[in-house]
């Protein structure tokens, strides 16, 4: 999945909607558009599409994105992301002072600057295109951090790592300009 932020702070699935974020309204109406989900919400008249009014001020609490993904049958699911389980989450009060969240799966979670990242930020020029590894397999029950070595390092808990890192909840994690809180979600 290529996820992609438009400049409103939005996340979405390139692939999907291309350079245009699907949760923005267009110049020419104080409307968006959004496919129905699965499950057929927002009820239509028109089963392709239905457009929802939206407010005139740009309150940036309230409401939140929504992720739509095509799995393989052509179905569309929400917030899946390839049949990994959610196994913790990230922080970041940064470009966003509301907060924004993150989701880490089990196996492989890649943040950097590049667009291809598991999660991207692409407005931190302080940040390396791939920065920081986070790693969780179940077997093991551990969640790693390493640095891809970066230009500017990974600090956690104000101190400089490198590989095998052993990430624990609430630890404090700084890529780039970017100042994250990581929070493990406990396996059952």
């Amino acid at each position: 999945m290529a996820t992609k932020k438009c400049p409103n702070g939005h996340q979405y699935d390139s692939s999907i909607y291309g350079d245009e974020c699907p949760f923005c309204p267009s110049n020419k109406t104080n409307s968006t558009t959004v496919n129905p989900g699965p499950d057929g919400w927002p009820p239509v008249d028109d089963p392709t599409k239905k457009t929802i009014p939206i407010n005139d001020h740009n309150d940036i609490a309230g409401g939140g994105t929504v992720i739509r993904h095509v799995n393989p049958t052509g179905e569309t699911s929400v917030g899946a992301q390839s049949n990994r389980k959610l196994v913790g989450v990230l922080i970041s009060y940064d470009e966003n002072p509301m907060g924004e969240v993150y989701k880490i799966y089990e196996g492989r979670n890649i943040i950097g600057r590049a667009t291809t990242s598991d999660i991207p930020f692409v407005k931190d020029s302080n940040m390396s295109s791939t920065h920081l590894l986070i790693l969780y397999r179940e077997a093991e029950g551990i969640y790693w951090a390493e640095d891809q070595k970066s230009s500017n390092g990974t600090y956690i808990n104000g101190k400089f790592v490198g590989r095998d890192y052993e990430l624990q909840s609430n630890d404090v994690i700084v890529i780039g300009s970017t100042k994250l809180i990581f929070l493990a979600i406990p396996q059952f």
